[in-house]
C-alpha cells in the first residue's frame, strides 16, 4: 500500500526535509509538493493525497484560506467520498489560527515550526491510521455490532 503525502509550503528547505523524512527515511510514501496555495489546491484535485502537509503562511494566500477552500470543494456533491487528512505547520503561533484549525476544519494535528522527523512522521502515522480506520468501516460496517446472543 502507498499513501500519497501532498506537502504545501512555500519554504523550498522545508519540502525538501519532509521529502526526505518520507521517501528515505520511511517507506511506502509517494510524496507531492507545492510551494503556493493555488498550487496546492490544483494538485488535490488532480492527485487527491492521502494526507496533506500544510504551512499556514505561503504568500498571498494563506494555509487557512487553503482549508476553506478545500472543504468547501470536499462538501460539493461529487467530491463528498473523498476527504484527505490535514496537519498544519507554522511557525508563528498563533492560538486563534490552531482553534479555527483544530475545531472547524478538524484537522490532525498543529505542529509549530521548527518540529524534528519524529513529530511530523507520528502526525501523519496517525492521518493514515484514521484513514485505515475509516476504510475498515467503510468495508466493515457491521464490525462494530456486538456478537449475538452477547458472546464473544
Amino acid at each position: 500500500m502507498q499513501i500519497t503525502l501532498l506537502i504545501v509550503d512555500d519554504d523550498i528547505n522545508v519540502l525538501s526535509s519532509l521529502g526526505k523524512t518520507f521517501t528515505t527515511m520511511t517507506q511506502g510514501f509517494l510524496v507531492l509538493s507545492a510551494t503556493s496555495a493555488n498550487e496546492g489546491y490544483a494538485m488535490l484535485k488532480e492527485r487527491r493525497p492521502d494526507v496533506v502537509v500544510l504551512d499556514i503562511r505561503l504568500g498571498s494566500k494563506s494555509g487557512m484560506d487553503l482549508l476553506k477552500d478545500f472543504d468547501n470543494y470536499f462538501n460539493e456533491p461529487l467530491n463528498r467520498k473523498y476527504k484527505p487528512r490535514f496537519i498544519v505547520i507554522t511557525a508563528y503561533p498563533d492560538e486563534k489560527i490552531r482553534k479555527e484549525a483544530e475545531e472547524i476544519y478538524h484537522v490532525d494535528a498543529f505542529l509549530m515550526k521548527p518540529f524534528n522527523d519524529s513529530e511530523i512522521r507520528r502526525a501523519v502515522v496517525t492521518s493514515v491510521q484514521k484513514i485505515l480506520v475509516s476504510f475498515h468501516d467503510q468495508l466493515c460496517p457491521y464490525s462494530k455490532r456486538p456478537p449475538i446472543g452477547g458472546q464473544g
